[in-house]
């Protein structure tokens, strides 16, 4: 397993000998359960967390901001999938395969093999850079996964190629990241907490993908300018849930008749519109309740619910617990 524990090599192709790469490479060879190491001083200020769950399953945190440029290049074991998500600013890098550059912005997230994101990375003076990223080795991952399904065939795709999958995240993964960053757990709870993040993320992701790709077989005929539309109309809803258009106000705005798209929307995400409205605000409710430490009602307040007593009712049937009960537990 000692190749799953060497899982990425860093390295300055100006400075054989630079010391953040050298403190970073120390984490990445080492197979405790949890490694960190402090940029230097002299370089900047920050950290690189690094947490293996198994020899199959590991999450690295990192939150560095450089003082002066840096460029570092990273080389990954191929057996792996990679899951990384820009939580800071964005940033690019340069491919080793291809020599073509990619830019990750705040809030984007890439799906690839460790092979395929191998290559130099450029970081600005005074730029923020914070990532999580999830390498899982390929074959645990499809053992997971029924053989019959769409997830299969997709994960089974990134093991035999080289492919590059890129997407916005959503709420529903950004609270998930939230929940790891934070983990309060340790020792051994944390590696339990952790793993089922991690499977949670996974499904939520790949379920994701699967209804982001496969309106093919839908009930209801959509054409591509359909499609469109319906994506439209999901991200006039992210823009704004607190006060969303009311139905006909959002067909209207995406050019769609209110049949198709309360149909369409549906199929496409899974969930009818009203109920995709409740779910984001009791999700952004609870972020504001455990990052930002709004109290109940301000929460409520905040993501559109005049009665306290109706939101600590939908705050439980999504989350199982009041949303008092739920403050206190944190």
């Amino acid at each position: 397993m000692d190749h799953i524990f060497q899982s990425c090599e860093v390295f300055n192709p100006e400075n054989k000998n630079c010391p953040v790469c050298n403190s970073l490479n120390s984490i990445y060879k080492s197979s405790s359960f949890q490694n960190e190491m402090e940029l230097p001083q002299q370089f900047g200020k920050g950290y690189c967390r690094r947490i293996v769950i198994k020899p199959s399953m590991e999450i690295s945190i990192c939150d560095m901001t450089f003082y002066q440029k840096m460029t570092m290049g990273g080389r990954h074991d191929s057996s792996m999938l990679w899951l990384a998500f820009c939580l800071g600013e964005r940033f690019s890098w340069k491919l080793d395969m291809n020599k073509k550059e990619l830019e990750m912005k705040r809030g984007e997230s890439y799906m690839c093999n460790g092979y395929e994101v191998s290559g130099i990375c450029s970081y600005n003076s005074g730029q923020r850079f914070l990532g999580l990223n999830v390498k899982l080795d390929i074959e645990l991952l499809m053992s997971l996964i029924n053989s019959t399904g769409k997830e299969y065939r997709i994960i089974e795709q990134f093991n035999k190629n080289n492919l590059l999958f890129k997407k916005k995240f959503t709420s529903s993964i950004g609270i998930i990241l939230n929940d790891i960053i934070r983990c309060r757990y340790r020792h051994s709870l944390k590696r339990v907490y952790l793993e089922g993040k991690i499977l949670e993320l996974i499904a939520v992701y790949m379920d994701e993908m699967v209804n982001e790709n496969g309106a093919g077989n839908s009930a209801v005929k959509l054409s591509s300018y359909d499609m469109e539309a319906l994506y439209k109309a999901k991200m006039v809803l992210d823009e704004d849930i607190v006060s969303p258009p009311t139905l006909a106000g959002l067909a209207r705005r995406v050019c769609l008749n209110e049949y198709k798209l309360k149909k369409g929307f549906k199929e496409l995400f899974g969930i009818p519109v009203h109920a995709y409205v409740i779910d984001k605000r009791l999700e952004m409710a609870r972020f504001l309740i455990e990052d930002k430490r709004l109290k109940v009602t301000e929460a409520a307040l905040f993501v559109g619910y005049n009665d306290a007593s109706h939101f600590a009712e939908k705050f439980k049937k999504k989350y199982g617990i009041n949303p008092s009960e739920y403050i206190k537990s944190l």
